[in-house]
């Protein structure tokens, strides 16, 4: 049996921190809508945007890659590192 964990490569983890904190940027962004907070919502698309490009270079250096990435691994680890950033 392996117990082995898959291994994502730099490109890939890179992606996953990057798609965590974009998600998580577009819900600050939608609760700034809700609540109405302009000032909040700019800060948070100007900071999305930047995020935005970050994850579009790390999308394009995981094209570069010579190991394939198993999509279901990178989801697992968006999800657990927008867990770790959750503000608690």
């Amino acid at each position: 049996m392996d117990d082995e964990k898959p291994q994502l490569t730099p490109a890939a983890r890179t992606l996953a921190h990057c798609y965590a904190r974009l998600l998580d940027l577009v819900e600050r962004c939608t609760q700034a809508v809700h609540a109405g907070d302009w000032v909040l919502l700019n800060d948070e698309a100007g900071e999305l945007s930047v995020v935005a490009d970050e994850v579009s270079a790390a999308a394009a250096a995981l094209t570069r890659d010579e190991t394939a990435t198993d999509p279901t691994v990178l989801l697992a680890l968006i999800k657990k590192n927008k867990k770790r950033d959750a503000p608690s």
